[in-house]
C-alpha cells in the first residue's frame, strides 16, 4: 500500500538556532561601503525581506539566528521558529510522478505546512541524488525515508545529514536480483514473486519511529512496522542487521496499526486494539508485555499512539461515524488515555 499521508514533525530540535548575537559587533562581516561602522544588521528591512523570500525553510531558520534585526525581519515574514510543529506533505511529488508516468526523480521538493496556520506552507528541496519513494515516519526532526532500492534512510532536512539503515535484503523474505553489472534490478520476495525495487519500496514499510534524535545521542533505536503491517522489527545505531521482534500471521485479521516511543519504551497497537510494551534490550531479544488485551475492531478504521509532552500515552481511534449529518466525511475520532496497568480511559 502506497503512503499518501503527511507526517507530523513535532520538534526540529536538530536545527535549533544558536543564541542570537548582535551582528554590529562582528567586524569581519562588515559590508563594503562608505560607512566603516556599518554592518550586516544595518541592511534595510525591505532588502532583508527580499532575501528571505528567496530562501527555503532551512536557510530561513538559519538566517533568523544571525542577529536580532534579522530575527525581527524573519518574524515579520512569518518564518517559524525552529521548534514549531509542522506537517510534511509529499502529495505534489506523487501527483507529479503520476502525470509523468515516472516512479522516481533526481531532485524532489516537499512542502512543510504550518500546523497552526493552514495558509502557510514552506518548500523544502531535497539534495540532488536523494530519490525517495515514500516517507514512513518522522521523529525528533528527522525523516525516515524509503529510497529507490527499497532501503530505509534517516534524513535531516535541515542539516542534509543522512544515515543509511540496514538494507531490505537483511530480511529473510527478500533476496536481491542483480543485473549483469551487479546492480540491483529487482527483488525475489518470499522466493516466488519477483518485485520491482521501486514498487516494493512503496508498500513494504508502514511506520517507523526513533527513540531519540541521532544528532543528540549515538545510542538511538529505530522500530518499524512492515511487510503489510504484519512484522515488527528494530535496529540500534551502528548495528548492521535488523532484529525481527514479531511476525503476525498474515491470514488473520489483526495487524499492527502504529508504534510510538514513550518513557523509554516502545509501544505498539494493533487494529483490534491490543497494546504492547516492548523492551528491545531483553536478554533473549526483544521482549513484549501486553498492556491492553481487550480486542475491539467494530467500525475501527485506524489507531494511532501519541506520547504527550506531559507524560501520557494516548490512543487516537478513527472509526465509521453513525451520523453523516454530524460528520460529513463519515469519519469520527475518539481519544483514550492508555493506563499502563491495563485499561484505557475515554477522554473525548
Amino acid at each position: 500500500m502506497e503512503n499518501h499521508e503527511p507526517f507530523f514533525i513535532f520538534e526540529n530540535m536538530v536545527c535549533k538556532p544558536r543564541p542570537v548575537h548582535d551582528a554590529s559587533h562582528t567586524k569581519t562581516n562588515e559590508p563594503t561601503g562608505s560607512n566603516p561602522s556599518s554592518s550586516w544588521s544595518d541592511l534595510p528591512k525591505d532588502l532583508v525581506l527580499s532575501i528571505l523570500q528567496r530562501l527555503q525553510l532551512p536557510e530561513a531558520i538559519a538566517f533568523a539566528s544571525v542577529c536580532t534585526s534579522w530575527l525581527s525581519a524573519a518574524t515579520a515574514a512569518g518564518v517559524p521558529r525552529s521548534c514549531t510543529p509542522m506537517i510534511m506533505s509529499w502529495r505534489d511529488i506523487l501527483e507529479s510522478r503520476e502525470s509523468r508516468g515516472a516512479k522516481g526523480s533526481s531532485s524532489v521538493n516537499c512542502k512543510f505546512l504550518h500546523l497552526l496556520d493552514v495558509h502557510k506552507a514552506y518548500d523544502v528541496r531535497f539534495p540532488q541524488g536523494l530519490c525517495f519513494m515514500a516517507c514512513c515516519g518522522s521523529s525528533h526532526g528527522w525523516l525516515i525515508l524509503v529510497n529507490e532500492l527499497a532501503n530505509l534512510v534517516l534524513y535531516n532536512p535541515f542539516t542534509s545529514e543522512m544515515i543509511p539503515l540496514p538494507p531490505i535484503t537483511d530480511f529473510t523474505c527478500v533476496e536481491a536480483v542483480c543485473g549483469s553489472k551487479g546492480n540491483i534490478e529487482a527483488y525475489n520476495f518470499e522466493n516466488h514473486r519477483v518485485q520491482d525495487a521501486k514498487y516494493l519500496a512503496t508498500w513494504f514499510y508502514q511506520k517507523a519511529v526513533l527513540s531519540c534524535s541521532p544528532s543528540k545521542s549515538a545510542n538511538y533505536v529505530v522500530m518499524i512496522i512492515h511487510r503489510d503491517n504484519n512484522w515488527l522489527s528494530s535496529v540500534r545505531a551502528g548495528d548492521s542487521n535488523w532484529q525481527v521482534a514479531a511476525t503476525l500471521v498474515a491470514q488473520k485479521a489483526d495487524r499492527y496499526a502504529d508504534c510510538a516511543y514513550h518513557n523509554g519504551m516502545f509501544y505498539t497497537v494493533t487494529f483490534e486494539g491490543i497494546v504492547e510494551k516492548w523492551d528491545v534490550d531483553g536478554p533473549n531479544g526483544p521482549a513484549k508485555e501486553v498492556i491492553v488485551a481487550k480486542r475491539s475492531s467494530r467500525r475501527i478504521l485506524s489507531r494511532h499512539l501519541v506520547s504527550t509532552p506531559w507524560g501520557d500515552l494516548l490512543e487516537v481511534r478513527a472509526f465509521v461515524a453513525n451520523s453523516r449529518r454530524m460528520y460529513r466525511d463519515g469519519v469520527a475520532f475518539r481519544i483514550f488515555k492508555v493506563h499502563l496497568d491495563g485499561y484505557e480511559k475515554y477522554l473525548g
